[in-house]
């Protein structure tokens, strides 16, 4: 039986005690969850208000689905962006595309105000198709981020593969022809199925540390303002007309406004007493879906990097999507103690968590998925060997919204609850600019609509 171990939780130095709390409370706002989005919220709030705060974390900051996760940074939705331009409009669909990249600057305006240590590698990724839906799915997004003023990414596709094809003329100018060769060599790619790869800026970040570094720079810069609690599971939220009572099992917290932070599959309930009920309608909407991960560290020294793979023909039983979809993530191992390494980690597989279902972080890691996993990398990824130890193991709790799109604003059945949350498989990018978002709307700011926007299902 393998355990879940992750690299991130692996390089937390804690040095702060567990505080739970013990006794009534009352703030401004209450955030519930103490992962990135929740840490990152309160940052925001802070600074762009004089409101006070108390976040209340079940656990620890940081050991949720933010403490195991892919360590991945990366913009795009788990949607095509031209299906999202058919569902809002281009110009919308472009503002929310914007708005998850203005969270690369966000995060280093954090790390700067902060003083934060976390390393934050930045560098142009990859995403490798061997396929034509593939291809012309993200040619077609490439033309709406056109329409929309944005910068078409690079794609490549191969010479050989294109002098058996006809490409559209309205594609024209949104790709450049490479030699088979060279696609895999972006691709650092073993396997010939690649047709295409497209280029687009990635990161990597360990957002455990970099979170448990943040919090640990709120307890400290805002102490008459902001307040943690660890340790503090949540049994329910109360909402009223204009306040709202949030109840753990020690003691409650009395807040004009609550900021739901969480991967929206949480085992608490919300009760509105203020207008129709929002459990049914919302919570039974989300899905949980457990994304496994594996990594191994060797002592050699390469350049950070991230690819995603969509291979042809491979078939794995255990992603519901029915994709098969393998992510690359590779980065200086900054904690080994035999000096310089590399960490690479990849991740892919996921099963769905049944409604009314409980996940445990602590459960064992699945054997199948490891070999699944080890199977991949063996016959796709050039530099990996058998002779590569596997150190890490993890899995993670993600939560998926029904239209793949981050929730972040205010809940429309009561306006005292606002979210934060929905990883969507891709949540560091998404739970940042959520943050500042958040921040904004209890500023009093007059936003306009946006993708993020909470909808209630029962209106549409």
């Amino acid at each position: 039986m393998i355990p879940n171990r992750s690299p991130w939780i692996a390089q937390l130095k804690r040095t702060r005690p567990i505080v739970p709390l013990s006794q009534d409370s009352h703030a401004d706002i209450a955030i519930v969850g103490g992962g990135i989005a929740g840490i990152v919220s309160a940052f925001f709030i802070l600074h762009y208000t004089n409101h006070s705060v108390v976040l209340l974390e079940a656990d620890k900051i940081a050991h949720g689905a933010t403490g195991h996760n892919a360590g991945q940074l990366t913009s795009y939705f788990e949607r095509p962006l031209a299906d999202i331009a058919r569902e809002f409009g281009v110009s919308m669909a472009i503002d929310g595309q914007k708005s998850v990249e203005s969270a690369w600057g966000l995060i280093e305006h954090i790390i700067t105000t902060a003083h934060l240590r976390t390393p934050l590698y930045t560098f142009t990724g990859a995403a490798g198709f061997s396929d034509s839906a593939h291809v012309f799915a993200h040619l077609h997004d490439n033309l709406i981020r056109k329409q929309g003023g944005l910068l078409p990414e690079h794609m490549y596709i191969s010479a050989e593969w294109l002098a058996n094809q006809t490409i559209p003329e309205q594609y024209t100018g949104l790709y450049s022809a490479l030699p088979h060769s060279h696609i895999l060599e972006k691709l650092e790619a073993k396997h010939s199925g690649y047709i295409a790869v497209m280029e687009s800026k990635k990161g990597c970040m360990n957002s455990a540390l970099f979170s448990e570094e943040l919090a640990g720079y709120l307890v400290a810069t805002f102490p008459d303002r902001f307040h943690l609690y660890e340790g503090s599971p949540v049994k329910n939220v109360r909402l009223h007309e204009s306040s709202a009572t949030v109840t753990t099992a020690r003691a409650r917290v009395h807040a004009r406004r609550v900021v739901l932070c969480t991967n929206g599959f949480e085992k608490f309930s919300l009760i509105n007493e203020y207008g129709r009920a929002i459990d049914t309608s919302f919570h039974a909407s989300v899905a949980g879906r457990i994304g496994y991960m594996s990594g191994y560290v060797d002592s050699t020294q390469q350049k950070p990097t991230a690819v995603s793979y969509f291979p042809s023909n491979h078939a794995d039983s255990h992603d519901p999507t029915g994709e098969s979809y393998f992510y690359l993530t590779r980065r200086p191992h900054e904690h080994s103690d035999a000096g310089p390494a590399t960490l690479t980690c990849t991740g892919g597989p996921e099963k769905v968590l049944p409604n009314g279902a409980e996940y445990s972080r602590h459960d064992f890691y699945d054997e199948d998925i490891q070999e699944s996993i080890a199977d991949f990398m063996d016959l796709h990824y050039k530099p990996h060997t058998k002779k590569a130890d596997t150190v890490f193991q993890w899995h993670g709790l993600m939560g998926y919204t029904p239209d793949g799109i981050r929730r972040v604003g205010v809940e429309p059945r009561n306006p005292v609850l606002l979210y934060n949350l929905g990883c969507n498989g891709v949540g560091i990018l998404p739970s940042v600019y959520g943050g500042k978002r958040i921040a904004q709307i209890l500023r009093g700011e007059v936003l306009p609509p946006s993708i993020f926007d909470p909808r209630d299902i029962l209106d549409e």
